[in-house]
């Protein structure tokens, strides 16, 4: 699975084929710190878990023993067994995915990790210096590339549809990766969309910012500095138990809108907005 040029590579205990463990290990070029290697175990016994210091606790729960982080997926009652477990290294290099054996795990791949924790190890991931996950909206509309940010409601999907009418390429609806390459600022798709259904993988550089704001009247609003930085931060999926996840978060925040305008956008939910966005631009 490949991610935003994050590489996570699922190893079942099942494979035997040493060639092919060894080709799906092996790292591409420029992948050296972006390669994740997680061990896929499908048993009955999922391993005794050490003492923990507990770090962040919702839909999903990380915590640390020495020098190996530990997610568990979802609230447990006590003495059942967990959902899954994801034990990694605090390098991010490589770590075990234990799935008890069921009815309902016969077939964990292609992502055995499944929600929540691929995006909690995304954003853990993203928080190393390289990135930040987004709610938004992605458009490819013939090599401009236009980030439309919005929380529920905010019209993130109608976007979308009212962008795909016009044979623009939608990235995801819902959730973007956002990442510096080459000292531009580039959005990629996920494969996790909200209702709008297509999703594309790839990546492209960013040309505008925008807010989402649904209206009567299609209108932007040129927004910059701690103003836009504060929109981003209330529209992301910041590591809040990290503090210099956190302080990367911050400074990466303010480096694109530094590089990339922004606009708060009040926009009609017609189709009048793919051309007013094509003249603003």
């Amino acid at each position: 699975m490949d991610i935003a040029g994050i590489k996570l590579s699922f190893l079942p205990d099942s494979l035997p084929d040493l060639h092919l463990r060894e080709k799906l290990t092996k790292p591409g070029s420029g992948e050296e710190h972006d390669h994740i290697i997680i061990h896929l175990h499908v048993t009955d016994r999922i391993p005794e878990l050490p003492a923990v210091r507990y770090v962040f606790h919702s839909l999903w729960t990380l915590s640390q023993s020495g020098d190996e982080y530990i997610f568990q997926e979802g609230h447990q009652e006590p003495g059942a067994l967990p959902n899954k477990v994801l034990t990694l290294g605090t390098d991010l290099r490589e770590g075990d995915l234990y799935i008890p054996d069921g009815p309902s795990n016969q077939s964990p791949l292609p992502d055995p990790l499944g929600y929540p924790l691929n995006q909690a190890l995304m954003i853990l991931l993203l928080s190393r210096r390289t990135g930040i996950l987004l709610h938004a909206c992605g458009v490819d509309d013939n090599g401009s590339g236009y980030l439309f940010l919005g929380n529920s409601g905010h019209g993130k999907s109608t976007m979308a549809r009212l962008w795909r009418n016009q044979r623009a390429m939608v990235l995801n609806d819902d959730r973007i990766v956002v990442r510096e390459e080459q000292g531009k600022i580039w959005m990629y798709g996920t494969p996790w969309h909200g209702d709008f259904k297509d999703f594309s993988a790839r990546g492209m550089p960013i040309s505008k910012i925008f807010f989402l704001y649904p209206d009567k009247e299609n209108r932007l609003i040129p927004h910059e500095g701690a103003k836009a930085v504060s929109m981003l931060l209330t529209r992301s999926f910041p590591p809040l138990w990290d503090k210099e996840g956190m302080i990367f978060t911050l400074a990466f925040c303010h480096q694109m809108v530094s590089t990339v305008p922004c606009y708060k956008f009040h926009f009609k939910q017609d189709q009048s907005v793919v051309d007013f966005v094509r003249n603003a631009a």
